[in-house]
């Protein structure tokens, strides 16, 4: 109609993130480059569902000084309350196992089915009962693979998520848990 508007979600979001640790600036005992790229993106799956991804890789290009809080953490959880972005974050890591002063690769998967089991019953659709499936990847040289595979309920009363999820270190079962939180279409539309 002779105007350009934009559609906020149409396209990925890429990042590039450089952090610098400068020696001897303000009595700074610490000497690191950090080097984090990563793409974020939600595609609907025709009438299926909406898949969202989240992947970030990342390296210390330089660690000849640092100390625990510059290295690399991840968004972890070990309380059954979750509070954070479904698709940036863990649901049973640990806070700070993982983190890593070496390269290291995560993805975050959520797919938001339309219709899978209970979404199926009409009435439970008409309430907002939405339901997913989500997976987590995440690699670092010192403490191998972490995975984490899920199954959400998502819009009960319209506002809660509850959240089973089971986690695997180096394809060994390790872990699971049940988490409750936000629903996704909530944290979607206040979150980033």
């Amino acid at each position: 109609n002779g105007y350009k508007q934009r559609v906020d979600g149409s396209s990925p979001f890429f990042s590039v993130e450089y952090k610098k640790g400068f020696k001897n600036i303000g009595g700074s005992d610490v000497d690191f480059d950090l080097l984090d790229v990563g793409i974020r993106y939600g595609v609907k799956m025709g009438i299926r569902g909406r898949l969202d991804a989240n992947v970030h890789a990342g390296a210390f290009l330089n660690n000849r000084s640092l100390f625990f809080m510059d290295y690399r953490h991840f968004q972890g959880n070990r309380t059954p309350i979750i509070t954070s972005d479904p698709d940036g974050s863990f649901r049973l890591l640990d806070y700070y196992s993982n983190s890593t002063s070496d390269k290291y690769v995560s993805a975050i998967l959520h797919y938001h089915f339309r219709k899978l089991l209970l979404s199926r019953v009409p009435k439970l659709r008409m309430l907002g009962i939405q339901e997913n499936i989500f997976g987590a990847v995440l690699t670092t040289p010192a403490s191998g693979t972490y995975t984490e595979v899920g199954y959400s309920i998502d819009g009960i009363l319209r506002i809660f998520r509850i959240e089973g999820a089971a986690s695997f270190r180096n394809g060994t079962y390790s872990d699971y848990g049940f988490r409750i939180g936000i629903a996704s279409s909530i944290t979607a539309s206040f979150g980033d």
